[in-house]
């Protein structure tokens, strides 16, 4: 599966196209070697069918992806746990900084984020340098209700 097969043509899919189009925040899950898993809220963006998240270089999803943790994406799932899209799949530190990728989709990125840039304080070269590491995740599954 790619994000581009996620285009509107059940209403699964028609739900996971808005919602990755939409939504600010996805619950990013990777395992620890041991199996337990490690879940935390980060900001996204769509883009040639992957996902991007950027983070920290010394965060602990950072150390999961580079040892190749299963990864398991999760998008807020609405007031009452009715609007659900959960996507599974690979994810790889980009050989790229997020500078470097954000110049593919800077202008979209930023009007997505504008509120939350600014209430981060920071402009979007700033939170770039210091969010500084690409993670690129493509899906393999859907599962949406």
């Amino acid at each position: 599966m790619t994000l581009e097969s996620l285009e509107p043509t059940t209403p699964e899919r028609e739900k996971a196209h808005g919602k990755l189009e939409r939504d600010l925040i996805c619950w990013f899950t990777t395992t620890y070697p041991d199996g337990r898993p490690h879940a935390v809220p980060t900001w996204f963006f769509r883009h040639d069918e992957r996902l991007f998240v950027f983070s920290r270089p010394d965060a602990v999803k950072v150390a999961h992806v580079r040892r190749g943790s299963p990864v398991l994406v999760h998008l807020e799932s609405g007031r009452f746990g009715n609007d659900v899209v959960v996507l599974s799949g690979t994810a790889e530190i980009s050989s790229r900084s997020t500078t470097e990728v954000l110049r593919e989709f800077r202008d979209a990125y930023e009007t997505k984020y504008a509120e939350a840039i600014a209430d981060y304080g920071m402009s979007l070269d700033e939170i770039a340098e210091l969010f500084s590491t690409a993670i690129v995740f493509t899906p393999e599954r859907l599962m949406a209700w």
